[in-house]
C-alpha cells in the first residue's frame, strides 16, 4: 500500500501518525461523501476517528486511487458539521 500526503493534509499540523490512527480506528466512515475537489478525481472518503491517545476526534479525507493506494489531502480536528453528520443529524 502506498500513502501519499498532499500539502493540504499538513495545513493544520496534525501528525501523520495521528491521521493514520484515526483512519484505522474510525468511529465513522462515509465513502464517496462529497464531490471531488479536483476535476477527474474520485469522490473522497471521510473518516472520523481518534488521534493517538484517544482524543481529539479527527476528520480525515482521502481519495482511494486503486484498491491499495491512498491520497490523504485533509486532516484536522473534527468540525461540528461532520460530528453532526456522524450522529445522523443531517448531511452538512
Amino acid at each position: 500500500m502506498a500513502i501519499r500526503w498532499t500539502d493540504s493534509a499538513d495545513k493544520h499540523g496534525i501528525p501523520h501518525e495521528d491521521a493514520l490512527h484515526a483512519v484505522a480506528n474510525a468511529v465513522y466512515e462515509e465513502y464517496a461523501f462529497d464531490e471531488p475537489r479536483v476535476p477527474g478525481h474520485a469522490r473522497p472518503d471521510l473518516y472520523i476517528g481518534p488521534a493517538r491517545g484517544g482524543a481529539p476526534l479527527l476528520e480525515v479525507m482521502l481519495e482511494v486511487l486503486n484498491p491499495r493506494d491512498l491520497v490523504i489531502f485533509h486532516v484536522m480536528i473534527a468540525r461540528d458539521n461532520h460530528l453532526r453528520r456522524m450522529k445522523g443529524d443531517g448531511d452538512e
